[in-house]
């Protein structure tokens, strides 16, 4: 790592803000926006299948479109992780987040236009575009941010993916609430509202710098040091990097997707990549909110002040988030990985103990809405930010991509089947179904203590070397 410590600087800052806006709070919009005004798509959906076919859906039927039209995002994600390496090798980083911000704008018009084209399948293909735009920008965004801050800055960068996923989920519930655009006149500019997002964060886009060390791994070593250069301001810290980049361009050469899943030395890192992802969606934040609204309900509140408690959870897990910066400056990653571990793993328990006697004890749906709390709070120290960085810190910059893209296909492959499996679990077990989400954060917790070696403030080619020896690897 090169020498001297640097901190945030103005066009790092504005660069972390814009693009997070851009890109990722476009995706946590599309999360956060379906809710509310489901049951005027749904309406619509009956009736334009009644005008075109002359046919009336069944309750089974309806079921199975809404749920089709609410995974298909998830299908597109899985399906364009895939292509990130490839396309992050031919157009760069910032080209790809280019690439994924005009996708997402395809996907806005088609989603705005659907109702008056009476198109169910434009309503899909809208959607699909939009995950396909959204495994790009999981596999690129943070990997961008990361290679162009300082070593000491990587981690505080990689959790701009958190921040900006969550605040997209609160301004989706926002623009979709019904003295917004969630009406039925106004659902389909609810729906395509992320367009002002994408507009306006990635209208400097080509302002901003392409990665230096994907410069350097193109042969292009002179535009590398301006980018350096303009970017630290700092000409001995710009000397040392670009020594360092001169020794990975010479080590390395382009990596496949296959390459990197034939070698065995990257075998635990990309475990650790893939795991941690695949934890994330499985301990449960998203089926959180499947229960927040009974809690609320349950406490004595009604429907409209609970769907504002609930607003209100979304708002703490984005104000949790944006602790990140911070505490990953400020702590060892196998620290708050440990810890938001465990601490999600616990509040989970006492959250099923809480369920199973609010029905008997009215007082338990109080304490219930604290531990829905807390654990929003502990996943929000490690298991929500750590995921989308850790490839970046791990992986040298020519098998970055592929591990990258990886990972974020287990992310979209582990949100899928807890959707898919969740509803039905619930309807078998209760409230004990979190007993699953449990069983993956102890996963995560053991994963982390026993192999994950410590990343903050260390070089990639440095943490790589602790790991080639696989699962016998002695982790310092």
């Amino acid at each position: 790592m090169a020498d001297g410590k640097q901190g945030w600087t103005c066009l790092l800052v504005l660069i972390c803000v814009c693009i997070t806006v851009g890109t990722v709070i476009p995706v946590g919009y599309a999360f956060g926006v379906m809710n509310a005004p489901s049951a005027f798509i749904r309406s619509w959906i009956m009736e334009s299948v009644l005008e075109r076919y002359s046919s009336r859906l069944g309750d089974s039927q309806m079921t199975i479109i809404m749920s089709t039209v609410v995974s298909i995002f998830l299908i597109g994600g899985m399906l364009g992780a895939p292509f990130a390496p490839i396309f992050s090798a031919r157009l760069g980083r910032r080209g790809i987040l280019t690439l994924s911000g005009l996708l997402l704008l395809v996907s806005c018009i088609c989603q705005l236009f659907c109702r008056m084209a009476n198109s169910i399948e434009m309503l899909l293909l809208g959607r699909l575009i939009g995950g396909l735009a959204a495994a790009l920008i999981y596999a690129t965004q943070p990997m961008y941010l990361v290679e162009l801050a300082p070593a000491e800055l990587s981690g505080s960068v990689g959790v701009f993916t958190c921040i900006g996923l969550t605040g997209g989920i609160v301004l989706g519930q926002v623009f979709s609430f019904d003295f917004l655009l969630g009406t039925e006149k106004l659902w389909p500019y609810a729906l395509s509202g992320s367009a002002i997002f994408v507009l306006i964060g990635l209208a400097p886009i080509f302002w901003f710098p392409e990665s230096p060390r994907f410069l350097m791994s193109q042969g292009r070593r002179e535009k590398a040091r301006v980018t350096l250069m303009r970017l630290r301001r700092d000409e001995g810290r710009v000397n040392a990097e670009m020594a360092e980049f001169e020794v990975s361009s010479t080590d390395e050469g382009q990596v496949t997707m296959k390459q990197v899943l034939c070698n065995s030395k990257l075998k635990l890192p990309l475990f650790i990549v893939c795991s941690f992802h695949f934890v994330q969606q499985m301990s449960g934040i998203s089926a959180i909110w499947f229960y927040s609204i009974e809690i609320f309900t349950q406490s004595g509140f009604t429907a409209a002040v609970a769907m504002w408690l609930n607003f209100a959870l979304g708002l703490l897990n984005f104000i949790s988030a944006l602790m990140g910066p911070w505490l990953m400056r400020s702590f060892n990653r196998r620290l708050m990985m440990t810890i938001s571990c465990l601490c999600s793993a616990i509040f989970l328990v006492l959250l099923v103990v809480g369920l199973e006697l609010m029905s008997t004890i009215h007082e338990f749906s109080f304490t219930c809405i604290a531990f829905l709390s807390l654990y929003i709070i502990t996943f929000n120290m490690g298991l929500g930010p750590t995921p989308y960085f850790i490839g970046s810190e791990i992986f040298e910059t020519a098998s970055r991509p592929s591990a990258m893209a990886l990972g974020s296909f287990f992310n979209w492959l582990a949100n899928f089947v807890l959707n898919m499996i969740f509803p039905t679990l619930n309807s078998a077990t209760g409230p004990f179904v979190f007993l699953l989400c449990v069983v993956f954060c102890a996963y995560g917790f053991l994963l982390t203590y026993r192999y994950l070696p410590e990343t903050r403030n260390r070089d990639a080619k440095d943490v790589a070397q602790l790991m080639e020896n696989g699962f016998k690897s002695k982790i310092k």
